[in-house]
């Protein structure tokens, strides 16, 4: 069962990445166990690659924002501060300089590369030399997340759109909310979320009898702990229909003040 466990209002011109920014350590508070977040190429940035490393969530990526290397170079992580950086015909080592890191590479190798033209390495006497820092590695590893995962796995942030749909079935014919403002926009927002998480609960325990069971049971133990005076009086508190029994409304409100 997929429930709805952060919602966050903002203009329609605040980038994506800096809303997941302020909203990721929320997220993680309410779900602790929370070690893999999907989503699309508008989130990510290095901000953000940070931040994930940090509460340790694998962030996984469906797209990339910006125009595509020509010419890839996979940096890993073989210890701390030593990176092995690989390009479509070399692998080396790092070396650490006074402020990021550099990989070395064989200029006769490079010579003979179709895609040196291209190449992000610099061109030096004896060698060519591509740096990078940390953030660079974070970046790469973020879009290489997705590889990593099973086939069936890659394609679980689509599923999202149906949400989408939902927040938005009632708009009007234009597509456009029915009211303005931030503030009465978040009562909608959190109102249609509360919704739809009590539709997905009801559907689910609707194909679980199980659960009717607990309720039923419950149901028949609380009254218990509340009732004061005699039984008959307890009785009064049911309201049968079929295999379920519910409190009347107004002993809800009873008891809770």
């Amino acid at each position: 069962m997929n429930l709805l466990t952060d919602v966050a209002v903002c203009s329609n011109n605040t980038d994506d990445s800096k809303i997941l920014n302020e909203r990721v350590e929320p997220i993680k508070e309410k779900t602790p166990d929370l070690n893999e977040l999907h989503t699309d190429g508008a989130y990510g940035s290095e901000d953000n690659d940070k931040k994930m490393e940090e509460l340790e969530i694998t962030h996984v990526q469906t797209a990339v924002r910006g125009r595509k290397a020509e010419v890839s170079m996979e940096i890993e992580e073989v210890s701390d501060g030593q990176y092995t950086v690989k390009c479509p015909h070399q692998s080396v080592s790092s070396q650490e300089t006074k402020t990021r890191h550099k990989a070395c590479f064989d200029v006769q190798i490079c010579k003979q590369c179709p895609l040196s033209r291209n190449c992000s390495a610099k061109q030096q006497s004896n060698k060519r030399t591509y740096y990078f820092d940390r953030s660079d590695y974070l970046l790469g590893k973020r879009n290489r997340n997705i590889k990593s995962l099973p086939p069936e796995r890659r394609k679980l942030r689509p599923n999202v759109e149906a949400t989408v749909k939902e927040f938005t079935k009632p708009f009007n014919h234009k597509g456009k909310l029915r009211v303005r403002g931030l503030f009465k926009t978040m009562v909608y927002a959190h109102a249609m979320a509360i919704s739809i998480n009590f539709g997905r609960i009801w559907r689910y325990m609707s194909e679980n009898p199980a659960f009717f069971a607990l309720s039923n049971l419950l149901c028949g133990i609380l009254p218990c702990f509340f009732a004061k005076n005699s039984r008959n009086e307890l009785l009064k508190i049911f309201s049968r229909d079929k295999s379920r029994c519910w409190l009347e409304p107004q002993q809800y409100f009873r008891q809770a003040a």
